[in-house]
């Protein structure tokens, strides 16, 4: 008994072993990547990124290097393919990774141009993820933001609301001040 027992410990550490060998090269990589890209080394950075996702032996979460790719392709101003790892890492993220994913997949959107639907996406922030914290009221806020730009100003004065909520914090005070100098703008026309 105690011979089988010794021996199952033993090959489970073994096997334990091995794994955490294996993946060493890839926590090298993705270390090496983060320095890349906190080095502003994006395309670099998007290269060894692209290599620990496809690496085999990986542990790391896909959700994670999936939102470091979006992250340095948004930041090489391509947001067509920001967009696209962005809604992959969606597949694999939890809880409020997703928020503040939707948010950087409504930035892009936004940035290439596409406003009615950057507000769609930015609205996805409190309809899906309502308990997400500062990243609902953030997601009003540039919604409010993309409906100005649109000129659709009675529309920014309700998502600046939204962001505002109680007015408790300084951002909220703001967005509720930017809303009552809308409201007023409107009336004024």
């Amino acid at each position: 008994m105690r011979k089988t027992l010794l021996q199952a410990i033993l090959i489970f550490l073994l096997c334990g072993l091995s794994n955490a060998h294996a993946d060493q090269p890839v926590d090298r990589e993705l270390a090496q990547a983060n320095t890349l890209f906190s080095e502003a080394r994006y395309s670099e950075a998007l290269s060894v990124y692209q290599r620990v996702l496809n690496s085999r032996t990986s542990t790391i979460p896909s959700g994670f290097t999936l939102t470091r790719i979006g992250d340095c392709q948004f930041r090489l101003a391509d947001y067509q393919s920001a967009i696209r790892a962005y809604r992959v890492a969606l597949e694999y993220q939890q809880g409020s990774d997703r928020a503040a994913t939707q948010f950087w997949i409504g930035l892009s959107t936004f940035l290439l141009r596409r406003d009615a639907d950057a507000v769609a996406e930015f609205l996805k922030i409190p309809e899906l993820y309502p308990a997400s914290g500062m990243w609902v009221s953030t997601a009003y806020y540039w919604a409010g933001k993309v409906c100005e730009h649109m000129g659709k100003k009675e529309q920014a004065a309700v998502y600046y609301r939204n962001a505002g909520g109680t007015g408790a914090t300084t951002q909220g005070r703001f967005a509720l001040k930017k809303a009552e100098t809308i409201s007023k703008e409107a009336r004024v026309r």
